[in-house]
């Protein structure tokens, strides 16, 4: 049995009226790390996520088919 949290989470930009999708064990240096980024990732076209809704998941598995699942349901 994993020990650590895993988190499915979705982000809300207004900026951009777009969700995004992923999964952390560590959701505050995550949302720093979308809110900062530098690069050429989707999330660095908008300073104003917010957490929309985190899941808790118990394995890393388990948070992988969740943010998955999540995905396709969005296409």
């Amino acid at each position: 049995m994993d020990a650590m949290q895993y988190l499915v989470y979705i982000l809300f930009s207004a900026k951009l009226n777009r969700f995004y999708t992923g999964f952390t064990t560590n959701i505050f240096q995550r949302l720093e790390f979308h809110k900062n980024a530098k690069s050429n990732k989707f999330t660095s076209n908008a300073k104003d996520w917010k957490l929309y809704l985190e899941i808790e998941c118990n394995t890393k598995e388990q948070a992988l088919a969740v943010e998955q699942h999540i995905k396709r349901m969005k296409s």
